[in-house]
């Protein structure tokens, strides 16, 4: 299972950020000589070399934390909206008192 956070590792441990060789996805590993981020990816590779014809790879599907991060992201953005609203309600709210 590739590992695409540091937090996996031991704190005192070697890490080496890298780029998979063959899906372009960056990863952390343990050995400094290491060129994928999985088996799949390495199996992928081993095929392409043997034959003529490149392995079609499917796009990457995004990670949990990815996900879990636009989901912050838009939980923000929906929260400064309802405050933006809020504030508008309450100028609508005070125009209507003054007329």
């Amino acid at each position: 299972m590739p590992k695409f956070n540091r937090a996996h590792f031991k704190a005192n441990a070697k890490v080496f950020d890298k780029q998979c060789a063959w899906c372009g996805t960056e990863f952390f590993a343990s050995r400094s000589q290491a060129q994928y981020c999985s088996s799949t990816c390495r199996g992928y590779a081993s095929q392409a070399r043997k034959g003529d014809e490149l392995v079609p790879w499917p796009t990457p599907d995004p990670t949990i934390e990815s996900l879990m991060s636009q989901v912050a992201f838009l939980k923000g953005q929906l929260t400064q909206a309802y405050k933006q609203i809020d504030e508008l309600k309450a100028i609508i709210d005070s125009q209507n008192l003054i007329k």
